[in-house]
């Protein structure tokens, strides 16, 4: 679901904050975009390559669009792709499944296979740039945004619902191989203010952007976009939640 400027978009209360079971529904390689730090290109390190995670929290949802139906709120973050002991993506990893990553899943992990494992989120609550400072009466989407507090593992005992938005993978690695196709129409379906980062890329220079040649896209503040329900098939059998 994402936030947009259309009539059918209304502002919903948020969820108090809470701990709760949510499922990894979309794994995105941003790529390798600009290292922005405090609004300037870092010199010592000008490159730096990103990946986007959501999940979906089942058990929380809202009616954000008319006749859409109720729909789970997601939360998402996006880390650098490194798997370096100390980094933000391994220590993410440890907590989700309870055990950090071997020296040799270092050197070959790939985050794919986060899609469809369930976990236990905190969330908190996230004022929006444009409402910062000022008063508000309710607390809801419009305003607040849900930000990814802690991840730990699952209970076993603990049911998780089978996942409701489609599964989404976005990997740069595939089209460079040439194994998968630069698909232009899978690629509008990711946000546009994560596709204005995609933009950014090398991989998108080098690879997409001949296929979308001087296409403006609506970029958004990245604090108050939604996560689209992604029209891709989820897999015909479900993904084992072990790791």
């Amino acid at each position: 679901m994402k936030a947009s400027t259309s009539s059918s978009f209304k502002p919903v209360p948020l969820p108090p904050e809470q701990t709760t079971v949510a499922r990894c529904y979309s794994v995105i390689h941003v790529g390798t975009i600009p290292n922005i730090r405090e609004g300037k290109l870092d010199p010592k390190q000008p490159k730096i390559e990103k990946v986007y995670i959501t999940w979906e929290m089942p058990h929380l949802k809202a009616e954000f669009k008319e006749g859409k139906g109720l729909e789970p709120f997601v939360v998402g973050v996006e880390l650098t792709l490194s798997t370096g002991e100390k980094s933000n993506l391994s220590k993410l990893i440890s907590n989700w499944r309870g055990r950090p990553l071997t020296p040799a899943e270092q050197k070959s992990f790939d985050p794919s296979v986060m899609l469809d494992k369930t976990c236990l989120i905190q969330f908190i609550h996230a004022r929006k740039a444009k409402f910062r400072g000022k008063d508000i009466d309710q607390i809801t989407n419009e305003n607040t945004g849900i930000k990814l507090n802690s991840i730990i593992s699952k209970p076993k005992e603990m049911e998780c619902p089978p996942m409701i938005n489609p599964r989404f993978l976005w990997d740069w690695e595939a089209i460079i191989s040439g194994t998968e196709p630069f698909d232009v129409e899978k690629f509008k379906k990711i946000p546009a203010w994560l596709q204005a980062k995609l933009k950014e890329s090398d991989e998108f220079k080098k690879y997409g952007a001949k296929y979308m040649p001087d296409e403006a896209t609506a970029v958004e503040d990245s604090e108050s976009a939604e996560e689209p329900v992604i029209n891709q098939a989820p897999p015909a059998t479900p993904v084992a939640d072990g790791w």
